[in-house]
């Protein structure tokens, strides 16, 4: 692409990488910073689901209106819609400090500079946007994994267990329940993680983009120009 288009392909760029996290995100993906931690976003990725990453000390949580997901170090804290403790043990972490401030709305979009390689500051917006796409996507994908298991496991004891069942195929014996229950949970978790992975993780890390390509570009049109 000729570097005497990036003008015209600074808007469509923005357009194309909102109209992502729109379409990701059911319309509401947005990312937020705090004041007092730059290293922190908060990105809303759907009605009731809010993910917050904190690249200073890698954590991040998925809040949902079933519960809350809280991942820190390797390890994983999940609590139900009444704050009670399901799995895991409670987890102090910056993506949850109830004491920080706020989040405060992303920079708006801006004009494209007279200056400046407009696709060089989507590729570095989309690199600086990699660890909270990670978070996301990790924290999504445990998340995804338990809503599979737990999905599956009541499926797979019907359905796989009859299946097991020696005495007939349409006979429940306790033991090919359980068998079902475990079967039908892995399989649910294996699909659930890698929904949850792709349904927390893009839309997150095209908000993030977004975010920081729009504050690039702030910066330069806010640059004396000589």
């Amino acid at each position: 692409m000729s570097i005497t288009m990036k003008y015209t392909t600074a808007g469509t760029t923005v357009t194309a990488l909102t109209a992502v996290a729109v379409a990701f995100g059911a319309g509401s993906a947005h990312a937020d910073t705090t004041p007092t931690d730059p290293g922190k976003v908060g990105v809303q990725v759907a009605p009731g689901i809010q993910f917050t990453g904190a690249t200073s000390d890698n954590s991040s949580m998925l809040t949902t209106p079933a519960g809350t997901v809280t991942m820190h170090g390797g390890q994983v804290s999940v609590q139900n819609a009444a704050r009670q403790q399901v799995f895991g043990t409670p987890l102090q972490t910056v993506a949850g400090d109830p004491a920080t401030p706020a989040a405060i709305p992303a920079a708006a979009p801006t004009a494209p500079a007279a200056s400046g390689n407009v696709l060089g500051d989507v590729h570095t917006a989309w690199q600086q946007a990699g660890a909270y796409t990670g978070l996301a996507a990790g924290i999504g994908g445990m998340a995804g994994g338990f809503a599979g298991a737990a999905v599956g496991c009541p499926i797979g004891a019907i359905t796989l267990g009859s299946m097991v069942t020696v005495m007939s195929a349409t006979a429940l014996t306790v033991p090919g329940m359980i068998g079902g229950c475990m079967g039908g949970a892995a399989m649910g978790a294996a699909v659930g993680g890698m929904l949850g992975a792709g349904a927390v993780g893009i839309p997150v890390g095209v908000a993030v983009t977004v975010d920081k390509y729009n504050r690039m570009q702030a910066q330069r049109a806010a640059a004396p120009r000589g």
